[in-house]
């Protein structure tokens, strides 16, 4: 799984019953007045410490602490905890929950603090990003402010260009909006208690009979979510890490710690050994997770599930537990800061980054940290205590509830941006934008007159298969067939098989299916080559996705879409279960596993047609170009580089024993020596390794004569149509 950022609410504690945001007495805990009965708990304090800790030092080196992202799910139990424990209160008190002025002190110390930091993160984006990338930023911190960014994210994380490209500076606010969501229904648990609790007797009976009820409630939500975690993680892991309900689970775990019984959480919270072995699990999975495993699902009750047990066992009343260490003034400050240091460090890495073109390194991240608790110190005095504990708010929900007005200033600032930019380019190529032909002819090449680069970089438009849906996510395994070209009298039928990469020769194609009268079907699916090989995930699980997939494509080919010819191609470098350090074994394993299906088709009359891999850039070409717009030749690359030595089709094309021709296009992408990021004044590139389908339009003549030359069941079309 490709981690991104794990960003955290954190509640403040409430240091009165009511949790109206007193500060806490700083007095040493007594006999006679524990800090238990305060409510104040600094160990808690310690636990936001140790939480940040972890995602601020995974953000900036994540080899030395893999597992930090785990910090977010201890945020989450505390959050539940803390929140739960005040909802109980209010309820045993009063009989009802005041949604309003619930949620209104949910706004005021929240809102404001992560209104700023997007405000800023926007005007520092626009002087420090490059252009291609302000549109996503301004899209997410929209999300980010209006609290739905972890949704925005798990599309973004099954969409394959999108989950390629580079982290906003706002991506961490995800886990803000999985909390938020949590307070808004989380309520609603405690008014169906109340409703339950009618049936009692007196007052007091109604009381427990809710608190019970909210307790049975509150353990099923947890073990459904956390069956769902489990189920969705398998099915879906990259976009499973962002969704409220593979993660409702943590937050209520925390809540059923809040809502037992207090004579039992009195008699485990003596036993403070308890508190040093949840200690123990939570650093644990600092190190034993990894951005490679899929997670959240049963993983992330390591760090989950110590969570809640140094909660249990971490208290001051917990003899011989950790209490004293979690309670050191350096915790409960950098605690009590936590919500804000969480806001600003991950915008300062990216922005660190995108300015000096470098990663993080010793220096720079002790800069970086530093700077973070200075702005974040400023932020808790200034914007979260002054608004938190404003006289003028104070016991009035609309009021408290109106500082939620203050997330539209980001929302409009970036709206306003999104509305002011131009649409996607036209796709109109003037007579000054040769493309392809460039690289075809020396006498076009020399004649080329300098023009504006055409898609622009940052108004690059998906090919159409892929806007309408057509390019399957890496965990779907039943096959999509989408039929463009000639629908009604169409001469021959072509099945375009693969991957993104095959995929991008879908707009030459269409185009010569239009005017060659074929019907074009594409069977596409992310990073998946057409191959009976089992090839490996970026978590290092065997893909069974993709291997079910192509063996329901082939079935399908045979059965309902019987072409007359197959047109495949893939991205090369990827690992197979048995030989997953990758190389050339790999791209021999996984050719012959073409070469098998090849072989499969043409025995049921199905003529194939391999292209051979297209370069791979290894740089986000149009932010580069965008960044030198007078010099793009800065992006270019050694063609040896860029086009790998050991090919998947290369290997399957041998292996097939010559029935396959391989067709190889890349004369047309690189020159000689080098791959440029633009030819003919056209964009080659929509990322580092994906096709412009401008720049493949340009191609189209000359794939249509290689086709053509290479089989025969295609070159009966000739007479069927004008030629390009």
């Amino acid at each position: 799984m490709e981690e991104t950022v794990p960003p955290q609410d954190q509640e403040q504690q409430e240091a009165t019953a009511d949790g109206a945001g007193e500060k806490p007495t700083r007095e040493k805990p007594t006999k006679e007045k524990p800090a238990r009965a305060r409510g104040f708990r600094p160990d808690i304090q310690g636990m936001r410490a140790l939480a940040v800790g972890m995602v601020v030092i995974y953000h900036l080196y994540p080899s030395l602490l893999t597992g930090g992202f785990a910090g977010v799910d201890v945020f989450f139990v505390i959050s539940g905890f803390l929140i739960t424990g005040h909802l109980l209160r209010e309820y045993r008190k009063t009989g009802k929950v005041a949604l309003l002025d619930f949620w209104g002190r949910r706004a005021k110390r929240l809102v404001p603090a992560a209104a700023l930091v997007l405000t800023v993160t926007w005007v520092v984006s626009r002087l420090v990003l490059p252009a291609t990338r302000l549109a996503d930023t301004a899209s997410q911190i929209r999300a980010s402010a209006l609290y739905f960014q972890n949704w925005q994210l798990a599309a973004n994380a099954v969409n394959y260009l999108k989950a390629d490209s580079a982290a906003s500076p706002v991506q961490h606010f995800w886990s803000l909006s999985v909390e938020e969501q949590f307070y808004l229904g989380w309520p609603m648990l405690f008014l169906l208690a109340a409703l339950v609790a009618l049936t009692a007797g007196s007052t007091e009976q109604r009381r427990a009979r809710g608190h019970h009820t909210a307790l049975l409630l509150a353990g099923a939500i947890v073990a459904g979510s956390l069956w769902y975690s489990v189920y969705y993680t398998n099915v879906n892991p990259a976009g499973a890490y962002f969704v409220t309900t593979t993660r409702i689970w943590e937050l209520g775990l925390g809540g059923l710690l809040a809502l037992l019984p207090a004579g039992l959480s009195r008699r485990i919270g003596r036993f403070g050994l308890l508190g040093w072995a949840g200690l123990g699990l939570v650093i644990a999975s600092a190190f034993v997770l990894s951005g490679s495993n899929a997670f959240p699902g049963y993983l992330a009750l390591l760090p989950a599930g110590g969570a809640a047990v140094l909660i249990l066992g971490g208290s001051a009343a917990g003899r011989f537990g950790p209490h004293r260490l979690m309670s050191a003034r350096p915790m409960v400050f950098i605690g009590g800061i936590s919500y804000s240091l969480y806001l600003w460090h991950w915008p300062l890495i990216v922005f660190y980054t995108a300015q000096s073109g470098r990663a993080v390194n010793a220096l720079s991240g002790a800069a970086i940290v530093l700077v973070a608790i200075v702005l974040s110190w400023l932020t808790k005095v200034w914007v979260e205590d002054k608004v938190r504990t404003a006289s003028l708010l104070s016991g009035h929900g609309w009021r408290s509830v109106s500082t939620a007005l203050a997330a539209v200033v980001p929302v409009v600032l970036v709206s306003l941006f999104i509305a002011s930019e131009p649409g996607p380019w036209n796709g109109h190529l003037g007579p000054d934008y040769p493309g392809a032909a460039a690289l075809a002819s020396k006498v076009t090449r020399s004649k080329v007159t300098p023009a504006p680069v055409v898609p622009p970089p940052a108004q690059i438009k998906l090919p159409t298969y892929w806007q309408q849906g057509c390019l399957l996510g890496d965990s779907t395994n039943t096959p999509k067939e989408c039929v463009y070209g000639d629908t009604v009298h169409p001469m021959l039928t072509v099945a375009l098989v693969g991957d993104s990469i095959a995929g991008d020769w879908f707009t030459p194609l269409q185009q010569i299916a239009v005017q060659r009268h074929w019907k074009l079907v594409t069977v596409l699916h992310a990073i998946c080559p057409l191959t009976t090989a089992m090839m490996i995930t970026s978590t290092g699980a065997p893909y069974t996705a993709c291997h079910a997939w192509g063996a329901a494509a082939v079935q399908d080919l045979e059965t309902k879409i019987k072409p007359d010819v197959v047109i495949t191609s893939g991205i090369p470098g990827l690992s197979t279960v048995k030989y997953p350090a990758g190389g050339a074994a790999a791209q021999a394993e996984i050719g012959l596993g073409m070469a098998q299906y090849w072989k499969q088709l043409e025995s049921h009359g199905i003529s194939v047609i391999a292209i051979k891999e297209s370069p791979s850039m290894g740089l986000n070409v149009p932010e580069c170009v965008a960044a030198n717009p007078t010099a793009p030749k800065k992006c270019a690359v050694l063609k040896s580089k860029a086009i790998a030595p050991d090919l998947p089709t290369v290997y399957a094309a041998k292996a097939a024993s010559g029935t396959v021709p391989l067709i190889d296009m890349n004369s047309l992408i690189c020159g000689r020596v080098k791959c440029q990021p633009v030819v003919g004044n056209v964009l080659v590139y929509q990322d580092n390794h994906h096709l412009t389908s401008t720049y493949t339009l340009t191609i189209a003549p000359y794939l249509e004569e290689r086709l053509f030359a290479a089989d025969k069941t295609l070159s009966r079309t000739l007479s069927g149509a004008a030629g390009l």
